[in-house]
């Protein structure tokens, strides 16, 4: 998977004590894991809908809930600002949102 340096620079942002963060094997079954409850959160650099379109309506509807880096939903019908955070609940989509924005 290509991965720019923009993106390595908003990843290595949640390299920080209580998170563990990894590379995303498919975007589905990860997803899949969130609505679960196995994963609390992901973050996503890339837009491609038939990645996202299911499993951000699957989070969705288990609770979860999701946003991009500017504070808005994620919307797999027009361009977003990258990257986005998916998680369990609000708190955990926040949390990890504005890790990726610089913050603590």
């Amino acid at each position: 998977l290509y991965t720019s340096e923009e993106d390595r620079r908003y990843l290595s942002r949640l390299d920080v004590p209580g998170v563990a963060p990894r590379p995303c094997g498919s975007a589905g079954l990860e997803y899949l894991r969130v609505a679960r409850g196995e994963m609390d959160a992901l973050a996503f650099t890339w837009p491609s809908a038939w990645d996202h379109a299911a499993g951000l309506l699957l989070v969705g509807e288990a609770g979860g809930a999701q946003s991009t880096v500017d504070r808005v939903p994620f919307r797999v019908d027009r361009d977003n600002a990258l990257p986005f955070a998916v998680g369990r609940d609000e708190a955990t989509t926040v949390r990890v949102r504005e890790l990726l924005r610089g913050g603590a």
